[in-house]
């Protein structure tokens, strides 16, 4: 499938119209069911929550794309580099394996998953110990040629390729891969292909987006901590998706069981604090995020 945009100036027009305050018009609607149901038990101080739904598990923290968006651009990227530890990565996927994981799960956070060079090899191990979950990957497509297309897109249930183009046309493997799949029904329920700029505005990732910092306080909660965990290549697991640099680490898990670091106290006072009515007020980086995810 192929998201596709007439020209620039229709979908400048698109992004625009679709506001902040149509997001928080929708997920206003959609976040009340679930604070409804889950939100009182923290205040409760339950001891254990329903496990996650969606896991990212970034196994190297390199982007090679210049999206002024993205604090993970290779300009402005301040990680020191990291490649995650093959035994740290099957530990994971075992525990994973043992309680039986049936939610989302992807090998990339904010980072380009092929410029790790496991990356084929990785993906078929997560997809046979973990049958039952979702298995989707992002990538920009620059490193993707057709033959390592047709290698991973069987363990996947899911491949959306981002096509950055200022011109919104196809880059030469992204065509191809599209031309691949236009004749294989199943790929084309599979593969998304989505036309992408580099000059785009989005969200403030927490107050760390390169080219949006005119951030304003939402008066909403968000539902990342509560159902999404991030894993950065050291095995250290950052708050959210947004948070790019790590700057608020929840736990370690070449110390700590999986399981035990999201029933831990840390990510307890998290959830509390984005539950109470100040909200992202009570969080340094949420304070400044204007991201409106639901997963």
């Amino acid at each position: 499938m192929i998201i596709k945009h007439v020209d620039q100036s229709v979908y400048k027009k698109f992004i625009n119209l679709f506001d902040i305050d149509v997001q928080l018009f929708i997920n206003k609607l959609r976040l009340f069911k679930w604070e409804k149901t889950y939100f009182p038990k923290f205040f409760c101080r339950e001891k254990h929550i329903p496990l996650f739904t969606s896991i990212e598990i970034e196994t190297i923290n390199r982007c090679n794309e210049t999206c002024s968006f993205c604090p993970a651009n290779k300009h402005v990227d301040r990680r020191e580099f990291k490649l995650m530890d093959e035994e740290l990565f099957l530990s994971i996927i075992a525990q994973l394996k043992k309680v039986s994981y049936k939610g989302k799960i992807c090998l990339h956070s904010n980072n380009e998953p092929f410029l790790d060079d496991r990356m084929v090899h990785f993906i078929k191990i997560v997809s046979e110990s973990l049958p039952n979950a979702f298995h989707y990957l992002y990538t920009n497509g620059t490193l993707l040629t057709l033959h390592k297309f047709t290698e991973v897109i069987d363990y996947l249930d899911e491949l959306i390729i981002d096509n950055y183009n200022d011109k919104l046309t196809l880059n030469k493997t992204t065509k191809e891969i599209h031309e691949y799949c236009k004749a294989i029904p199943l790929l084309n329920k599979k593969v998304k292909i989505a036309f992408r700029t580099h000059h785009e505005i989005l969200s403030s990732r927490g107050g760390n987006a390169p080219n949006k910092q005119d951030t304003r306080l939402i008066n909403l909660s968000c539902l990342l901590p509560f159902r999404q965990m991030v894993v950065r290549p050291d095995g250290k697991l950052s708050l959210c998706c947004n948070d790019v640099w790590g700057q608020c680490t929840l736990g370690d898990l070449t110390k700590q069981r999986l399981v035990d670091v999201w029933n831990s106290e840390q990510y307890r006072n998290v959830r509390e604090k984005l539950a109470s009515k100040k909200n992202r007020q009570n969080i340094n980086i949420c304070s400044k995020c204007d991201a409106i995810l639901f997963i």
